[in-house]
């Protein structure tokens, strides 16, 4: 029983930090977009999940992570319904977010959005972009000007899986999504090799950012975080594979 009694007074006393412990829920994306996330039975997961978990317990917050379609996810967060949303990113959807004043963080990780063709299409150019792919909720910003004008035809689609099917099956001439990502997804598959990252066309060199309306000194407090952990943050990073494409050359 001597024994027992700092096991419980120990359970106790971190049941009473929690119970006290500043709690915010965290809008997080519903697709599996790994290496950076998936939600598997209602649980977020990934990269995104560790490094988040890892500054709550930097500072003693409790997290809850809401996961949620794009969509969605954007209305329930400019609606006050989530106290956070990651990723994010100032260009996305910044139409929407004009009403609000929405405090972003550093970067936490790189994100490339850039078209991913066949090897017999790598280096045709944009001329050949007849039919181009992305995710429902995507915008292909580099190409906008050509699919208003009609010079590209954009498909869509809910999942990834299905994107990279239509790439493979002709049905477009390319797909715009994160080249790691569509990687990850072909990884010891016998397509594996079958679509590659063309860099000669536009893509977008952005950052994913944690973002939020209610909570700006949580914010400053995670870049905080970003800057003193740098080397947990990079562990992370090699631990789950995410690097920048530009630079695996």
């Amino acid at each position: 029983m001597r024994r027992l009694m700092p096991l419980l007074v120990g359970l106790w006393l971190t049941l009473l930090a929690q119970a006290h412990a500043e709690t915010f829920r965290i809008g997080v994306e519903l697709q599996p977009y790994m290496p950076y996330s998936d939600v598997q039975d209602g649980q977020y997961q990934g990269y995104g999940r560790e490094l988040l978990d890892a500054f709550a317990a930097h500072q003693g917050y409790v997290f809850v992570y809401q996961p949620l379609p794009v969509r969605r996810l954007l209305s329930d967060f400019l609606n006050g319904k989530v106290d956070f949303k990651y990723p994010d990113h100032p260009r996305w959807n910044a139409d929407l977010k004009q009403a609000h004043q929405v405090y972003f963080s550093q970067a936490t990780a790189p994100s490339i959005d850039g078209v991913l063709v066949k090897p017999q299409r790598l280096g045709a150019g944009k001329d050949s972009l007849k039919r181009l792919g992305t995710q429902r909720g995507f915008t292909p910003w580099p190409y906008l000007d050509d699919i208003k004008a009609g010079r590209i035809l954009l498909v869509q689609a809910n999942q990834i899986d299905s994107l990279v099917a239509m790439a493979l099956n002709d049905r477009v001439d390319g797909v715009y999504l994160n080249p790691q990502v569509v990687k990850y997804r072909l990884r010891n598959s016998p397509e594996e090799s079958a679509l590659v990252f063309d860099r000669s066309l536009a893509y977008q060199d952005d950052h994913y950012l944690l973002s939020s309306i209610k909570h700006p000194q949580v914010i400053e407090q995670f870049d905080a975080f970003l800057t003193s952990q740098a080397a947990l943050v990079q562990a992370l990073k090699d631990r789950h594979g995410i690097r920048d494409p530009l630079q695996n050359r």
